[in-house]
């Protein structure tokens, strides 16, 4: 059972996470580009971004080792001990991409204050335009 978890693992992490990643990157770039958030007007907004950015670079680097797992167990059969360290950073990676994506999700939620200089600039122009 565990040799079948490793080997489905390589095609779905390239068939399904890394193009849901690369969704996920294009589809708020689309949006913010879109909306009246904007994409760099607000703090939260351009952090989503950076986290988003970063999960997909970091997703895209892991492969490699889900490759090699999955490599490793369709050639042998595997014992307890074998691949412990790379099953253990495959946990260990999973987890912390769950909580970087925790956070954007939040951020969408709440949108916290917080206008970057370009923001200001656009609501100090905004202002002026309405006055007249």
């Amino acid at each position: 059972m565990v040799r079948a978890v490793y080997l489905a693992m390589e095609p779905a992490g390239w068939f399904v996470l890394v193009p849901l990643s690369l969704a996920s990157l294009l589809t708020g770039l689309v949006q913010s580009l879109g909306t009246t958030w904007g994409l760099s007007r607000h703090y939260w907004v351009v952090a989503k971004l950076l986290l988003t950015v970063l999960a997909t670079a970091i997703l895209l680097v892991h492969t490699q080792p889900i490759s090699y797992v999955a490599r490793v167990a369709a050639e042998t059969t595997l014992s307890s001990a074998d691949l412990r360290e790379a099953r253990i950073s495959l946990v260990v990676h999973a987890g912390g991409g769950l909580l970087v994506l925790l956070v954007p999700m939040i951020l969408s939620v709440y949108k916290p204050r917080g206008v970057t200089r370009y923001g200001q600039r656009k609501q100090h122009k905004r202002r002026k335009v309405s006055r007249l």
